[in-house]
């Protein structure tokens, strides 16, 4: 007999990764993105927009701002900055004025990027003025 012992080959099994760990950590991610979204609060303004009735025709002219897609602000037929508009906004003195007088029209092409327009409304609404927003009316198809 040989002094050299025989060994049993034994049988490997498949190398199984733990993967209980990758649940939980996914889970706690889970929770701690649900709770960090909703502590943050969204800003903005609180926009009061007017009713669409038919009214009588006024005695002063609305004031009216258009922005149009190329960047260009039109404050009552006339080319403008932003700059300017807010001037133009504060010599109006609109906090002063009644509710009627102070609604400012904002009008807008389609392809205005939102960043203008919210900088717009935020610049009637921080000089007193009561935005009114104009929409062209829906075309129905066909016609």
């Amino acid at each position: 007999m040989s002094r050299l012992k025989k060994f049993k080959k034994t049988q490997l099994s498949d190398a199984d990764i733990p993967t209980a760990s990758f649940s939980d950590v996914a889970f706690l991610l889970n929770i701690f993105f649900i709770l960090t979204a909703t502590l943050v609060q969204p800003t903005g303004f609180h926009a009061d927009i007017p009713a669409g009735e038919q009214g009588q025709a006024q005695e002063q002219k609305m004031p009216t701002v258009a922005l149009s897609a190329d960047g260009k602000i039109i404050y009552n037929d006339s080319p403008v900055s932003m700059k300017q508009l807010r001037a133009m906004l504060r010599e109006a003195d609109l906090p002063n004025k009644l509710p009627d007088s102070r609604t400012v029209l904002l009008t807008a092409s389609g392809n205005v990027p939102y960043q203008d327009y919210f900088e717009t409304m935020s610049v009637i609404s921080s000089a007193g003025g009561l935005v009114a927003i104009m929409r062209e009316p829906r075309k129905e198809a066909g016609k």
